[in-house]
């Protein structure tokens, strides 16, 4: 009964309220509309909200990434050029010494035997090989860039428990490098730029030699048979007067014969896009397409082949730096160096025609590539002893062995392979470098000149600097 009570004056108290506020249905609506509406807002406010706070999440991770990716590959290029010193400075010694110990012993065995030394040093020539560091820095830097299990495993193919060694290995993010000498290439700034005395024409003449058997073979006649996009039609011997000219400072026209010749006039002002001769050393392998004769096809064909960084003093191709390893074939160098050892002259022939002729020298040439990607070559002699008998440069299985089997000796002088190639520590090297943090992947290309003159140091410590190796070029992508 108390609740029934209770109730009916709820009920009364409830009817009064309403008589004294009476709301329509429509005021009620517009109370429920405001109510949405204040939802609404509030919804989008909190959404703009927690997509400002993503966002800003996602950029500081982003940059986080990309300090993080630029710094490691910045440790690369320094592991790169420890490496390089480490080659220079023990490696290629103690190289040095087994080839020593070698030829010595190979020496006595021959004298006891009743041989000549002169036939024990052709024997031992063919067992020159040269060791690498520069080549295995995937694998080594995988020490410091991978996780404990990579470096654990790296470590036992060694023999080497890493678990108590401190540094090794990374939390997050990777690093690698790849690093190939440019002594390997023609270098077309050799006997360019100014120079106080008169052996640059010398060093023309060799740059020229090379360029010509470079492009000698036939089946790049139609880079030189087609007018380019100016209608001009160039001829090898032309493009090859052309790059020398625009490296060196005179005005008078490159002679390979040694004439005295008329002045430079390749009309790079008649062109649409005007502009002059550098008349200096090439700043980059780039601007080779600003020559006249050079189209894309050429710099296609050519441009891995030729460099703008210092080398040999004499021009001369270094044959322990070339290799088929980082995605390169280094068959038509090496086609090139032969021919241009050959035909020292290009008004004369050679005095073996077989080394004109694709077919007979490419098999040849691949062969001696596969050895310089696996051992190198210490001196010319293994060259020239694949040229003579190249099947004994392959096992009996290999499918290339009846064919080369089959081939005739190819003659090419040792005195003029002299001329334009050399063997030895290569000494301008190009890294390149890439860090990895995250989805921001950085990569650095440097080149370094481990015997060039520090001009403009950038650390106090000079001494260490130089030591290091001269930075050419720089460049962050």
């Amino acid at each position: 009964m108390r609740a029934w009570a209770r109730f009916r004056c709820w009920a009364a108290a409830r009817r009064r309220l309403r008589a004294a506020n009476p709301l329509s249905r429509g005021q009620r609506g517009v109370a429920m509309l405001i109510v949405l509406t204040w939802l609404a807002l509030m919804i989008s406010v909190i959404s703009e909200f927690t997509y400002g706070t993503s966002v800003d999440a996602a950029q500081a991770a982003n940059a986080r990434d990309e300090l993080r990716a630029h710094y490691l590959a910045r440790s690369s290029v320094n592991l790169s050029r420890l490496l390089i010193k480490i080659q220079q400075q023990f490696v290629d010694p103690v190289m040095g010494q087994v080839q020593k110990m070698l030829q010595q012993t190979m020496s006595n065995g021959s004298s006891g035997s009743g041989g000549t030394s002169g036939g024990s040093g052709a024997a031992t020539a063919g067992l020159g090989f040269s060791l690498r560091v520069t080549d295995y820095a995937g694998p080594l830097m995988g020490f410091f860039s991978g996780s404990k299990e990579e470096v654990a495993g790296l470590g036992s193919l060694v023999g080497i428990d890493t678990n108590g060694v401190k540094g090794l290995g990374l939390k997050s993010g990777t690093f690698d490098a790849e690093i190939t000498p440019e002594d390997g290439k023609i270098n077309i700034n050799c006997g360019g730029g100014l120079s106080l005395t008169n052996d640059n024409v010398g060093r023309q003449k060799v740059v020229f030699q090379l360029l010509m058997g470079l492009m000698y073979s036939r089946r790049f006649d139609r880079l030189f048979s087609e007018a380019d996009a100016n209608g001009q039609f160039a001829t090898r011997a032309d493009v090859a007067r052309a790059i020398i000219d625009w490296a060196d400072t005179d005005e008078q026209a490159f002679s390979p014969d040694g004439v005295s010749g008329s002045g430079e006039d390749y009309r790079y002002d008649d062109r649409a896009d005007r502009y002059r001769a550098h008349n200096d050393l090439f700043d980059t392998i780039e601007e080779v397409k600003m020559v006249r004769g050079v189209t894309d096809g050429f710099m296609e064909a050519f441009q891995s082949f030729l460099t703008v960084y210092p080398g040999d003093k004499d021009c001369k191709v270094n044959v322990s730096a070339i290799t088929n390893k980082n995605g390169g074939d280094c068959t038509p160098l090496l086609m090139g160096l032969l021919r241009a050892a050959a035909i020292p002259d290009q008004n004369k022939p050679p005095s073996d025609l077989g080394i004109l002729d694709d077919t007979r020298l490419y098999p040849v040439v691949s062969v001696m590539c596969d050895r310089a990607s696996a051992g190198g070559f210490d001196s010319i002699q293994p060259i020239l002893q694949i040229l003579q008998n190249p099947a004994k440069a392959v096992l009996p299985d290999d499918p290339r062995y009846k064919i080369l089997q089959s081939l005739p000796p190819l003659n090419v002088s040792a005195a003029d392979l002299q001329k334009i190639t050399t063997a030895g520590s290569p000494r301008t090297y190009r890294i390149v470098a890439v860090g990895e943090a995250g989805k921001v992947k950085k990569k650095i290309t440097v080149i370094v000149d481990t015997a060039g003159v520090l001009s403009n140091p950038l650390t106090l410590n000079t001494i260490a600097e130089q030591a290091a190796g001269v930075l050419r070029y720089w460049r962050e992508e």
